[in-house]
Formats: C-alpha cells, sequence, structure tokens
C-alpha cells in the first residue's frame, strides 16, 4: 500500500525549523560582522572605506539569507501544503467539515504519529 504521505516529506518537514533558525543566524552574524567590519574602516581616519568590499558581500550575505529564512516554511505549513494537494471536494464532503477542519485534522494526526515515534525512541 503506497502511504498517502511521504516519510522523507515528513523528515523533511520536522527539519524546516531548524532551517529557518540556521539561515537567521547566519543573516544575523554576517550583519554583525558587517558593522564591525564598518566601524572599523571608519575608526581609521586615513582609510574610511578600507573594507568596502567586504561590507558588501557581508550585506549581500545578510540580506539573501534573510530572504531565505522568509521563504523557509515552517513544518505546520509544509504539512498543510502536503494535505491540500490531496484533499478533493469529495474527501470533504464525506467528512462533512470544511476544507480548514480537514487540513487542521490530517495536520494534528501527522504531528501525533510523528510525536510517538519520537517518544518511544526515548
Amino acid at each position: 500500500m503506497k502511504p498517502i504521505i511521504s516519510p522523507w516529506l515528513i523528515y523533511s518537514a520536522s527539519r524546516a525549523d531548524n532551517l529557518t533558525t540556521f539561515f537567521g543566524m547566519i543573516a544575523g552574524i554576517c550583519g554583525v560582522i558587517a558593522m564591525c567590519a564598518l566601524f572599523a574602516g571608519l575608526t581609521g581616519y586615513n582609510e574610511p572605506f578600507k573594507f568596502r568590499k567586504t561590507i558588501s558581500k557581508l550585506i549581500i550575505g545578510c540580506v539573501v539569507m534573510t530572504i531565505i529564512t522568509i521563504m523557509t516554511p515552517n513544518t505546520e505549513t509544509i504539512y498543510t501544503m502536503a494535505v491540500v494537494n490531496e484533499i478533493t471536494p469529495d474527501n470533504i464532503q464525506t467528512i462533512g467539515k470544511t476544507g480548514k477542519d480537514v487540513v487542521d485534522y490530517i495536520t494534528d494526526q501527522i504531528d501525533k504519529i510523528v510525536n510517538d515515534k519520537e517518544e518511544d525512541k526515548k
């Protein structure tokens, strides 16, 4: 029997929040280093733009990582996208609930299964 949702999707979804945190930290680190390089260049009165290339690269990295952080979906969004792909109007009528209720129910069931497996490992 073919699973409705791939185990790889569940694994990827469980790691999505960690990726968001990782990309956010990289963006923050790039921003802090860029500010430090800017202040280091400003303190040297002879060459105020001594680290211009470094600052430019770090600001670009900060902006790119910030965009990636914003665009990375969280675990619940990934589950919702997977479930909505499988839902048909007939499924909704059979259950007798609205589409949002169905998605919430299925997402809760997926979370329950994943959390039960994690508790079994402990």
